[in-house]
């Protein structure tokens, strides 16, 4: 792998905690600085909206949806996902294709 790629995947550090937040493991230290980035971008967009006493609810999402975009950009993915392509694929039952739809009271079959 290469360090001049940003986007670019890196292995797990084993020496950072991670914390279980929806079924996921995420680093503290990159959910803080997320919250922080779209906090912060969210702020000023409503500082933006204020001072041109526009509207707050729209400057507010607009400068929400940036905060995400900036710390999807910035804070990279820490898992790197191989698809591998296995021999063991079981042939699919051929009698699961046969579904016989149930009789109906008043059907004419």
């Amino acid at each position: 792998m290469s360090t001049d790629d940003p986007f670019e995947a890196r292995p797990l550090d084993d020496s950072e905690q991670y914390i279980e937040v929806w079924n996921d493991l995420v680093s503290p230290r990159h959910l803080t600085w997320s919250l922080v980035g779209c906090a912060g971008a969210t702020a000023a967009a409503l500082f933006i909206a204020t001072a041109l006493s526009s509207s707050l609810f729209l400057w507010g999402l607009g400068g929400s949806v940036v905060g995400f975009i900036i710390c999807a950009v910035v804070i990279t993915p820490k898992r790197v996902v191989q698809i591998t392509a296995t021999d063991d694929i079981a042939e699919p039952d051929p009698s699961a294709s046969e579904l016989v739809a149930p009789a109906v009271a008043g059907d004419a079959r």
